[in-house]
Parts: C-alpha cells; structure tokens; sequence
C-alpha cells in the first residue's frame, strides 16, 4: 500500500501534532502561486520581494520543484526591488568566473542522503540585476571564505540562510569600489525578513499518529510546527526530515518497529489492536433498533441512536450536529455499508454543554467502503472508520485546493492526504484536531475505544 503523501497509515491522528527592520507590507495583490516567499535584504538596496503575494499589479516570483525527486533543480523566475527592479534567477550567459560559483543560473542542489523531495541543500550559480547590465551578476554560491561557506542555502526546515554577492565587475579583493549591490541576507531568522518555502503539510494537534507501515511525507511542518503533538509509532521506519513530534526526536515519542498493527475488521471480528469496534452489536440492535437514516434538515439532534445504510450514503449539503437538550443525547454512530462520500462540510455545534456531558455531540462514522472527502469541503468532525481508505481531495493545484480541518479521528487501511494547498500563512493543508468527545461521550459502539490509546504518564523518579 503506498501512496504519495503518506504511506501505510492504519490509525491517524488521536488528536490523535544587518539592522533589525521589519519587513515591508504591500496591499495585497492576486497573484499566481509560487513557492517562494518573503523578503531578502541588502543594506545598499533594501528590501528584495520574493513573491507577488507580497503585493504589486504583476505576476512574479520564485520557484523551485522540491517534488522532482532530482539531485539539482533550476530556480525558476524573478525577485523584485523598488530600487533596483528585476532580479533574474536565470539569466542569459555567458556567466562570469569566479571561484567556485558553477557557470550557470541559480541551481539548488539537494543534499545527499536526505528524502528525496527534501527542501536541505544549497544554492549554487548565478543570478542577475537586470538594470545593471554587465555590473549586474549575482553570485549565489558557494562563497568560500576561510573555508566556509557563506552562499545561500535551504534547511529541512524550510527556512533559507546565507548570503548572496554582486560586486559589479570589479570582481576581486582590490581597494577599488565594487560596482554592485553588495551583500544579500538570505536568512529567515536574522534579517527580519528572509525566504522561506512555501509546501503541503499536515498536522495533528493534541495527539498521536500510528502506522502498520512506514510514515514519511513530502515536506515537513514548518520551523515552529511538529507533524503530532505526542506519540508517533510505525511498524516500519519514521522519515526524520519530514516527520516530527513535539514531544521530542527519541523514544517515547519516536518509535519505529514497534510491532504488527491490526485494523478492526471483520475477519477479526473488529477487534484490533487499538480499540473494538462492536459492529455486530450496532446492526443487531445492542444499542437501540436502528434507524434507515439520518434525520432530515442541516441542523440534527443524533440522540444516541445507530443509523444504519446498506449501500452508500452521500453528504451533499453542509450538516451540524446540535448538542442534546434535557435527556437527548448527543452521540450517534452511523454504519455504512458500502462508501461514504463527503462532498459538504460536517460541524459540531459549537459551544460548552449545559449540564449533561451525554448532551455533546459526538459522531462516529463506520464505513465499510471508502471515504471520499471532495475537495471543496473545509470541515469535517467524527470518528472516521474505514476498511477501505480515507481520502482528503485535491484539484490538483496549489493554486486551488484549500485547507481542511477534521475535528475527531481517522482510522483507515490507506490515508491519501491530498490537498496541496500551501501559502504564506504556513498553515497545514490538513489538520486533524483530537477534541476528545469519542472518550467522553463516545458513540454507541465505540465504548471501548480509550481503552486502546496509549497514555503517556509522567511520574517521579
């Protein structure tokens, strides 16, 4: 089972993840999606825009293809300065020669031995001021001086550091004046500013991630950001570039090949390594005579009640589960025998309960097929069940697709997280948010479901 966001996943997300300036601000203008942002500083120009998101009437900035999986990638496109107009990554030649700086526009070489869609490594080559003709040529490394480095490089962080150099044409350590800009700060902590990267990445705050198999992603969280809040445990191998937990980089809270993980299903009488799923119980009636369906309307009372579909159920208008009044309860478990397709938001209704903790709402959703989720959904809230997969959506565009937020759990044989959706912001394109309900009211049939979480207990020594 592999797929290209996530691999092998079986139970997901248990909440269950220079002078100091600030950086100019522009009203917005739309642009095209491109995947570099922020602003660079130079102390002779100012500050260099690199994405039209910073504002302006024109389409521009940088691009670099992380997803290629090859050693060296072109940077694509042209940076902007009020003072200096066009920075060109990839100007004609021929190219100046100058150290070790490679005869050829701006290049990033990835670095060895790290996942292949990682964003660490360096710059090399050239760049070029359009409006200083032959003065104009940029090196962006390397620049060895003393032995070190000091050219633009990228972190698996996402976040770019260095320098870049445009002396002119008066190359060389002489006490004539350079004829260029001089000095670029390329870093994203100390100039204020600084590049960064903008990538897909999914996160789940205030609990855990469980794989039967290994577990990497293409891009990592950003700096300040962690792929699960706690515990991440996979039968298999955990990608330390791309997949991090709060908690810390070691045991408890990295744990590979940790042991086979066995999904509920029927061929185990849903009984599985995590939790028990009484399926059996929620058809037969253990837990009431099921309905054929849901209430009608947005707005739905589930009142403790199994609602059970013997083919697909299809969500195509936005729906909120309200919270129980007097001996109403909130809860509900819907059983689906065949798929489950999500093309409309799910929402919990907001707001604390009065004075019964049964009155939350609280859903869970076994689905005995697939659960499709359409790309135009923003919200979903439950205890996402499947035999088959689970599927985010994704038009297929960073330009388009938009972020989605699951408020519960998902538990599936195969999670496709698809979307692409990246921007300045560097929110995730998926979170999963654990708010706690299936253990404080859980649905009927899911009783045993905390049970199976693991709990991570501080104790003295």
């Amino acid at each position: 089972m592999h797929f290209a966001r996530l691999k092998k996943i079986l139970f997901f997300g248990c909440g269950i993840a220079v002078a100091a300036i600030s950086a100019p601000q522009f009203v917005f203008a739309a642009c095209n999606f491109h995947n570099i942002n922020g602003f660079v500083w130079s102390r002779t120009t100012g500050w260099i825009s690199l994405n039209c998101n910073n504002g302006g009437t024109i389409d521009y900035g940088l691009n670099i293809d992380f997803e290629s999986g090859s050693p060296t990638e072109d940077v694509a496109g042209y940076a902007w300065s009020s003072n200096l107009g066009w920075l060109n990554m990839q100007p004609t030649g021929p190219y100046p020669s100058w150290g070790s700086v490679p005869s050829a526009g701006a290049t990033f070489y990835r670095n060895e031995g790290e996942s292949p869609t990682t964003t660490a490594g360096v710059i090399k080559g050239w760049a070029k001021w359009e409006a200083l003709g032959a003065n104009g040529w940029m090196a962006m490394g390397p620049i060895d001086i003393g032995g070190t480095d000091y050219g633009v490089a990228i972190g698996s962080d996402r976040l770019f550091s260095g320098w870049s150099w445009n002396g002119g044409d008066n190359l060389d350590a002489d006490p004539e004046p350079e004829r260029g800009d001089g000095w670029v700060m390329w870093d994203s902590v100390d100039s204020g500013g600084g590049a960064s990267v903008l990538a897909y990445w999914f996160e789940t705050l205030y609990g855990d991630i469980y794989s039967g198999g290994s577990i990497d992603a293409s891009f990592s969280p950003p700096g300040d950001r962690y792929s699960a809040t706690y515990l991440i445990q996979a039968n298999g191998s955990i990608d330390p570039v791309t997949i991090s937990s709060h908690g810390g980089s070691s045991v408890p809270h990295i744990s590979e090949s940790f042991g086979g993980l066995a999904l509920p299903d029927e061929a185990n009488n849903y009984r599985g390594t995590l939790d028990w799923l009484d399926k059996a119980g929620l058809i037969a009636g253990r837990y009431g005579t099921p309905e054929s369906a849901l209430p009608g309307g947005s707005n739905i009372v589930l009142n403790g009640k199994v609602y059970y579909y013997t083919g697909d159920l299809t969500i195509s208008s936005a729906l909120t589960l309200n919270k129980g009044t007097g001996a109403q309860k909130g809860s509900g478990t819907v059983v689906i025998e065949g798929n489950l397709n999500i093309n409309a938001d799910i929402l919990y209704q907001s707001g604390a309960v009065a004075s019964r903790i049964d009155n939350l709402p609280s859903v869970a959703w076994i689905v005995k097929g697939n659960i499709v989720i359409d790309e135009t959904v923003e919200n979903v809230a439950g205890v996402f069940y499947s035999e088959g997969s689970i599927s985010t959506g994704t038009t297929g565009f960073n330009e388009t697709d938009i972020p989605i937020t699951i408020s519960g759990m998902l538990i599936a044989r195969q999670i496709n997280l698809q979307r692409l959706f990246a921007d300045e912001t560097q929110e995730p394109s998926e979170q999963i948010i654990f708010d706690g309900r299936a253990i404080v009211n859980p649905p009927p049939g899911l009783a045993d479901i905390s049970k199976g979480l693991p709990v991570l207990r501080e104790i003295r020594p």
